[in-house]
């Protein structure tokens, strides 16, 4: 083989795989469209009377993770099976996205932490890598991560502390020293 036949061979290989990096790039484009919509969606938990809506928006984002089904079985076709890690780059924070997407929504329909093989039935994938397209348990721990930083925000909380009557059993007030005071100070537990 020549030289210019190597460099003909190569730019052809180059080539394939700018067309595999192309298709992978117009999925994960839908896919990122869908989680915007989503979580569009659920952000209207901490608007007004939010806490009202809960069912009729969770079930709206569960008819939206169908549409992500599709595009997720659509994924799988764009490069080689065993390449799942060559190109996981393009999807790994989408696919983070919609863990916390996931959980998010089981959380408000069941105030339980989702696990990964849950969210794998939601999405679509595997939970197992000897199996196909999969979930690492990298992505998923990020999802649920992003899931309990939104938990904590101010506005999550203010809207569920406003939405409960708490009586003097419900809210255990604990009593932690506070180096700057000598003193105890009561906070929720």
């Amino acid at each position: 083989m020549s030289v210019s036949e190597m460099f003909i061979t190569l730019q052809g290989v180059l080539t394939a795989d700018q067309d595999i990096r192309e298709e992978i790039r117009k999925v994960v484009q839908t896919l990122e469209q869908t989680a915007r919509e989503i979580l569009t969606l659920l952000q209207g938990v901490h608007q007004g009377a939010g806490f009202q809506d809960i069912p009729k928006k969770c079930q709206k984002a569960r008819e939206h993770f169908g549409a992500v089904k599709t595009q997720l079985a659509s994924l799988k076709t764009k490069f080689p099976a065993d390449q799942y890690y060559r190109f996981h780059e393009h999807w790994r924070f989408v696919l983070q996205r919609l863990v916390f997407l996931a959980a998010f929504v089981v959380y408000l329909e069941t105030e339980t932490l989702v696990t990964r093989e849950a969210v794998t039935e939601i999405l679509g994938i595997e939970a197992d890598r000897e199996r196909g397209f999969h979930l690492d348990i990298e992505d998923y721990l990020s999802g649920i991560l992003t899931l309990a930083s939104e938990l904590v925000s101010k506005r999550y909380l203010h809207k569920l502390i406003a939405s409960v009557k708490p009586t003097k059993n419900e809210w255990p007030v604990a009593c932690f020293p506070d180096p700057a005071f000598g003193e105890g100070r009561s906070y929720i537990a």
